[in-house]
């Protein structure tokens, strides 16, 4: 002899409840919503860390620093102010850049990231150096250090991702360095 066995909605795992199946639909889109709002307001949290970094390290190192000027004559000096301007030749090694009298040096070193790819939303901390010597004493006449940061957006949609830099300067090392005489 058989037993019928009655089973109910609420045994078959299906709510049957006065919401119906609304309740889950609405629970759903919340959920959703609750996570893209969470989502978009922790996505510049990478890029506020970065530049809180980035302002921390100017402030120790960032900007130019001038240990000695030459004076070169004018003939020297391009005609947008550029020192030692036909040195500058794509060609030329970094190093030769200002003639056969000078040594220039210039670094980039990636501090945050090296692998982060800031189109993806993710950030990149570098810092720049940049500094002249002197050849025939090996002399340091100037150095400049300069911040950069780039993504850390969390989300960039296919556009430009953000950066930012410091400090700001407005003539490079070369132009501080060497002064135009008469």
């Amino acid at each position: 002899m058989q037993t019928k066995v009655d089973v109910t909605p609420r045994q078959r795992g299906c709510q049957t409840d006065k919401r119906g199946r609304g309740g889950n639909l609405v629970r759903g889109v919340l959920s959703i919503a609750l996570i893209t709002a969470a989502s978009l307001v922790l996505a510049g949290c990478e890029r506020w860390a970065l530049d809180r970094q980035m302002e921390e390290l100017c402030k120790k190192d960032g900007g130019v620093k001038v240990y000695e000027t030459v004076t070169l004559p004018a003939s020297e000096f391009s005609n947008t102010g550029q020192p030692l301007a036909r040195y500058w030749k794509l060609e030329t090694p970094e190093q030769e850049r200002l003639g056969p009298d000078y040594r220039y040096i210039s670094k980039r070193d990636v501090l945050v990231g090296p692998d982060a790819k800031p189109e993806r939303g993710e950030g990149r901390l570098v810092r720049l150096y940049w500094a002249i010597h002197r050849r025939s004493n090996g002399k340091l006449l100037g150095e400049q250090v300069e911040y950069r940061r780039i993504g850390g957006d969390g989300f960039t949609f296919g556009f430009q991702p953000s950066s930012a830099s410091c400090p700001h300067v407005d003539r490079d090392i070369s132009q501080v360095v060497f002064i135009k005489g008469d």
